[in-house]
This record gives C-alpha cells, structure tokens and sequence, in this order.
C-alpha cells in the first residue's frame, strides 16, 4: 500500500512539472523557437512535390494518425519537447502541403508577407480574446479601426461618419470572423432578420421565429437569390437558419458566366406570386470556381425593387477595391448593404480571417444585437455584441499589418502581378492544341482542359480564330518556348472589362413596370429569347472522353508532378447539352512569386502527362494511333 506522504510528493512534482509550462524555467524558449525556425526554413526551400504525402497511401498516413489515446505523463523536459516537435516534424510538416510554392498555381492559398511569421507569435502571445474589452483592452479598438479603413475603401462616407461610428457604443462597421462562410452565413442572417422586424403587435423574427414571422407578414416562404455559382457556403446558411436547401434559388449564367438578369427577374415575379420573401440577392464578386464578377449595379437596383436585402460575396475578389487598374470592375458594390471580403485571400493575411461589413452601421444592432450581464453588456463597447462567434483571436492584427504596411498601393501592384500571371498563363494555354479554354481570366482565375490528340484538330482550329495576335508558328510537340520566344510571341490578352465601357451591361432600370426594367436584352439573346451559343465543338461523348483525360492530367500531375492546378466541373453555355457540366482545369494565381518560367514548366509538365495517359488510354482500347 502506498502511504499518503509519497502519494503527495507525487502530487507536488506532478504540480511542479506542469507549472514548468507556464514559467521561465530550464526549459529555454529560445531554444524551441530555434527548432522551430529551422523547420519553417527548411520547409520553404524547394521541394520536388507540392504535395509530399502523395508518396504514402492513405493507408500509411492513417497509421501514423490513429492514436486515440491521450498520454498519462507529462513531458517537460529539453528532450521529451524535442522528440515532440521532431516527431510533428517528421509526420506532418514534412509532409505539408507547399502553398507558397510558385509551382502551385490551383487554390487561393498563397505565400505571406513575412512580417506574418513574428506577427502570428506576438498575437499567441498576448492572447486576447476580443469578444469583450475586458479582455482586449486596445484590440477591441485596433479592430473597430481597421473595420473603418475597408468599410471607407468600400463606401467612402464622410469624416463626420467614421468620426461617429468610431466612437459610439450604437453600430458597427463589420464583423471580423474566422472565415467567408461565417462571414456569409452573418449577412444571410442579418438579411433574415431584417426581412421580418419588429412591430407594435410582433417581436420579430429573432423571438417569435419563422413559422411565426411568415404567418405575420403574411408569406408562405422565405428564399434567397442568387447565381448557380453560389458559394456552397449559402446552402449552410439557408440549413442553419431554418430555411432549407430547397429555399435557395439559383439563376443559370451566361457565356461570361455572370448571373442572367433577364431570368432573375423573371424568378423573382414567380417568387412574388408565390407569397415568397426574398430576404438577400446575392451577387458574386469573382466565383470561386470561374472568377467572373455579377452585373453589380443592375443586381443592386433589382434588390431594390424588390425589397431584398442585397449581399455581395466578394470573399476573393472584393479585395480588388485595392486595385488602381481593376476597381471598376466592381461598380455597384458600393451599393450592397452587406460584403464578404477575406483578409485571408487577397489582402494577404493567415488564415483565418473574414470579414463581413455593412454599409448601416446599425443594420447588425437592430438585427442580430445579442447582450449578457457579465460580458457583451448592452452600453459597452463589445465587439461580441453582434459577431455570431463568441470568443475570437485577435486576427484583426494580421489585416491590420496588411492595410499598413502593403498600403493601398502594395496591395494594387500585387493583385496586378496575379492577374497579368493568369492572362499570361491563359494566352500560353489557348497556343497550344492540347489544351481548349473554357473561361478567360477577368481577374487571376480561368479554366480549361485537356485534349487528347484524336479529339484535337476541330478544337484548335476554331480556337486559332481568336488566336492572330500571336506571331510565332505554334509547336506540336511537348516544349514550351524559351523565355524570350514566350514574352514575344504571347501578348498579355486584354480583357473585356478594361475597356472600361459603361454600356456593358444590357440592363437599363426605370420606376415603370417590369418590361420597361429591360431595355435591350436582344444583344445577348436570339429572336426567342435564348442566349445565344458559341458553337459548340464537341457532342457529349467526346466532351465525356474529354472529362476522363482532364480528370486524370490534374490527378497524375499532383500525384507525380511538380505543378498543380485544381479540377472543377462547370456548366457553360459552349456546351448547353451536356447538362452534368464539363470537368476543367482550374487556374488561381495570387501568389507574387509565381513567374512565367514556373507556368511554362506547369503547362509543359501537363504537356509530357498527357501524352503518357494518352499512350496508357490507346492501349487500354486498342486504339490505333
């Protein structure tokens, strides 16, 4: 039996040794961050794979996650922390994903300004929780600063408006979030909200509920609006506010693969005989998928109309208020009472950051105001008071360092390097026949697939009507121009948009009835008012065939590759009888270091793939070459 004075020695080193944790004791710090900082930088060096954990099966990676014990002791001392972070090394950092890789031109996570690294140290360190100013005394205030900063970038009210609202205990400019989605699902929730009020005879939505506030107003329903490109963040947000997935209407999209207004409305007065409420319009700036920016102004002067609450997703490209060269594109944005914006995207932040404003400061005060008695207390400055999440990390810092030390102008020159980047790449891509682009860049996103050689001459030879601009005879072999042939011989292709011309939009608004809404739909519809096709050049069992070689170049190339590109699958108007959608090649490019050099040797690695899947395909169907 062990006696009582062992069981409390036992006791006391057991307190001892945790407390080493928390204090300044043999245990150097310095010395962890070392470790540390010499992992980070080999990390960075040039690795042969983006994806490094391709070498395992997913058999070999689930035995080396498939503890589910947690461990009885405690190790604190210099070897048992060294064999932590070695193993850690050895299992799951070495094994990371390399985002920052120029190589890696196929999602929207880029490499960081470095102040980031020290930046992400100091904010652990002081460990603020900015629900509250109690617990972030001076963060509480950096944010409700920084906050101004975007929603000026976004709405440019006056000295007097910001010197208010700044100030007030009343009224928000936005709310920092972890992320888009939640950045989304507040404004859906804001748009709800307000959509069913408080009156002298009903509480609102926000107490009485919805089956309560339809029976109120007198609706059957309640929907919300917006493009088949739609975030699927919006189908979580219609499930988590009780409104259903069924409740969310999606408008096709034309050849630009912006949303149709002609048929948007045409929604909107079937919802409207329905005794439906439309609670949000939603228009995208730059889809996930395509990159291409909704006729903001029109949807604006729709929602309107029409009393809906008009959000606008600008989680990627609403960073482009930034930009000197490409801010027109989003014309009408000032006119959204809500935008989603990610800091984590295009102004450069970690991970983790979101931001939904409001163009009324007091739109999430009088919506979705929630208060305590011992924290978010009604008269106090406290962020919480209309943020869904509760406690948060003082990631505002990281936006904060971004608009500071990038500056506008940084930011302009970067959001410039991706687009150039991508139109580059999408001119080098449109050169080659093995290729068919399938959407141009608007900004630093476009798609296009894989040809196999069979399938390939009707394609090119169309394409090459859209092609004169280039000079230099056009290889069909696996190489890629040298650097100098590639910068003369492949203009950067100019987009639509830069024309800056302001009839571009079809769609002219009067307060009259909803045929005098439209004023000139014939210049993208034919006599029986169907969008005019590109002609298409493949029939569905090429466009399947297709599929399979898409689908396996992106595969192969992550798999045993040096590049990456993403895969989606996309409706397009050039192929309106394939109704599934064609799967493509998705190209974003954010990331500053990415060069020409590191897109050729993507699309000549794609190149090399492809014709080793073809030769694989012939023999595997006895086709003959």
């Amino acid at each position: 039996m062990v006696d009582k004075e062992t069981i409390k020695t036992e006791e006391n080193n057991t307190k001892e040794n945790v407390l080493k944790f928390f204090k300044d004791c043999e245990i150097n710090e310095e010395n962890v961050q070392q470790y540390i900082d010499s992992i980070i930088k080999e990390f960075y060096k040039p690795s042969p794979s983006i994806y490094a954990a391709n070498t395992d099966t997913v058999k070999e990676l689930q035995s080396k996650f498939g503890d589910s014990s947690i461990p009885k002791g405690i190790v604190c001392d210099k070897s048992n922390i060294k064999n932590y972070f070695s193993e850690i090394k050895t299992n799951v950092i070495d094994k990371s994903t390399r985002v920052s890789s120029p190589n890696m031109v196929g999602h929207m996570t880029s490499a960081l300004p470095f102040f980031h690294r020290p930046l992400s140290k100091l904010i652990t360190s002081l460990n603020q929780n900015v629900v509250k100013v109690e617990t972030s005394a001076t963060m509480t205030f950096l944010e409700r600063e920084t906050l101004s900063k975007l929603h000026r970038a976004f709405y440019n009210n006056t000295d007097e408006f910001y010197e208010k609202y700044l100030s007030t205990t009343e009224g928000t400019f936005g709310c920092v979030t972890s992320g888009g989605t939640i950045a989304n699902l507040t404004a859906m929730w804001v748009a709800r909200n307000n959509a069913f009020p408080k009156t002298e005879d009903f509480e609102g939505i926000e107490k009485e509920g919805v089956i309560s506030a339809l029976s109120y107003y007198g609706y059957n329903n309640m929907a919300i609006v917006g493009s088949e490109l739609m975030h699927y963040s919006f189908k979580k947000a219609a499930d988590i506010l009780g409104m259903g997935l069924k409740n969310i209407y999606t408008i096709p999209v034309d050849s630009d693969y912006k949303m149709r207004i002609d048929l948007l409305i045409e929604k909107l007065e079937e919802l409207k005989q329905k005794k439906i409420k439309v609670i949000a319009i939603v228009g995208i700036a730059c889809t996930t998928e395509v990159g291409s920016i909704d006729k903001l102004d029109i949807l604006a002067d729709i929602a309107k109309k029409y009393g809906a609450l008009f959000h606008v997703d600008g989680a990627w490209g609403g960073s482009f208020i930034m930009s000197n060269k490409y801010h027109h594109l989003l014309k009408g944005i000032e006119k959204a009472d809500t935008i989603t914006i990610d800091g984590h995207k295009l102004l450069y932040t970690p991970m983790g950051c979101g931001i939904v404003l409001f163009k009324s400061p007091l739109l999430p005060t009088t919506t979705i105001r929630k208060v305590a008695s011992y924290v978010i207390r009604a008269g106090s400055m406290d962020h919480g008071k209309t943020t869904l999440e509760g406690s948060r990390p003082a990631n505002v810092l990281y936006l904060h360092a971004s608009l500071n030390l990038l500056g506008e102008n940084g930011l302009s020159q970067l959001l410039d390097i991706g687009v150039n980047n991508a139109k580059y790449m999408a001119e080098l891509i449109k050169s080659y026949p093995q290729f068919e682009l399938i959407s141009k860049p608007v900004t630093n996103i476009f798609l296009y697939r894989y040809i196999p050689s069979w399938l390939r001459k009707k394609s090119y030879e169309i394409e090459q009507i859209e092609v004169k601009s280039i000079s230099s005879p056009i290889s069909t072999v696996s190489t890629i121009p040298s650097p100098t042939q590639a910068t003369t011989a492949l203009p950067i292709i100019e987009s639509e948009e830069e024309n800056h011309n302001d009839n571009d939009n079809s769609i002219t608004f009067c307060n009259d009835t909803l045929k005098d809404q439209i004023s000139d739909i014939s210049d993208f519809t034919d006599k029986e008012g169907s969008l005019i096709y590109e002609e298409s050049h493949y029939n569905d069992e090429e466009n399947a065939i297709i599929d399979y070689f898409t689908t396996e170049l992106q595969a192969r190339q992550k798999r045993e590759g040096e590049g990456f590109v993403s895969k989606t699958t996309v409706k397009t108007t050039k192929y309106p009888t394939y109704s599934k959608g064609v799967d493509v090649l998705r190209v974003v490019i954010a990331n500053p270091l990415v060069t020409e050099d590191n897109i050729k040797a993507v699309v000549e690695e794609q190149i090399k793939l492809g014709e080793i899947i073809e030769e694989e395909y012939k023999m595997n169907h006895k086709l003959i070459k």
